[in-house]
């Protein structure tokens, strides 16, 4: 398997090999998604903080073999150190992030260094931040879609509260868009096709799970 692949589903290296048998079908990973998106007192919007939560499955890989405290949980080094292995690898693809306004595409900085990852018994969460480069103007429409171009990881909106609004908000509102779980039947498809998709790929974007907040 590839090394793109494995960044693809945030580097765990030893956790995929466990995890991934060559017939596999696609996706191999699922993630909940819930984001804040954070607005400043000038009624900018500065960027978005994403909260991830892996799989059980795939949470339990990930940290077989790691250190852990006396009850067996993952020690605050080993969830330091997987953090910055998942924000260092998501750079090469984009954070699974993309923001438009109408066709133009809205660049983001990397993530602030506050991003944390925790563990709830069960399932490990990332937390992190992503910035726009140029804080975006509160009047108008912004459409925030968050997918893997490979779909390696499958993202999906938490049912409760997926999307909230942090900061000066007022009279903005939110439309979400959830894709078709008709559209993931992808069994027919051999694992030599999505071998052969990129960071580029426009397949994942069919999947996408995607926000739109309009300001008055």
């Amino acid at each position: 398997m590839s090394h793109r692949l494995f960044a693809a589903c945030l580097t765990f290296v030893l956790a995929l090999a466990a995890l991934i048998g060559p017939a596999a079908a696609h996706p191999h990973v699922w993630v909940e998604v819930r984001s804040e998106l954070d607005y400043a007192p000038d009624g900018t919007l500065k960027g978005v903080r994403h909260n991830w939560t892996f799989d059980e499955a795939f949470s339990s890989f990930a940290l077989q073999g790691l250190p852990t405290k006396a009850d067996g949980s993952p020690s605050d080094e080993t969830l330091k150190d997987l953090a910055k292995v998942n924000i260092d690898s998501l750079k090469e693809f984009d954070y699974f992030t993309y923001a438009k306004r109408g066709k133009t595409d809205v660049a983001f900085l990397p993530p602030t260094e506050d991003y944390t990852l925790t563990y709830d018994g069960k399932s490990l969460t990332l937390h992190f931040t992503l910035p726009f480069a140029t804080p975006q103007a509160k009047k108008g429409a912004l459409t925030l879609d968050v997918y893997d171009p490979t779909y390696f990881v499958a993202f999906q909106l938490a049912d409760e509260a997926p999307i909230t609004l942090a900061g000066n908000a007022q009279d903005c509102a939110l439309t979400l868009h959830r894709p078709d779980p008709a559209v993931g039947q992808t069994t027919t498809l051999s694992e030599s096709f999505f071998s052969a998709l990129t960071a580029t790929s426009e397949f994942g974007s069919q999947f996408a799970n995607r926000v739109t907040v309009t300001c008055s």
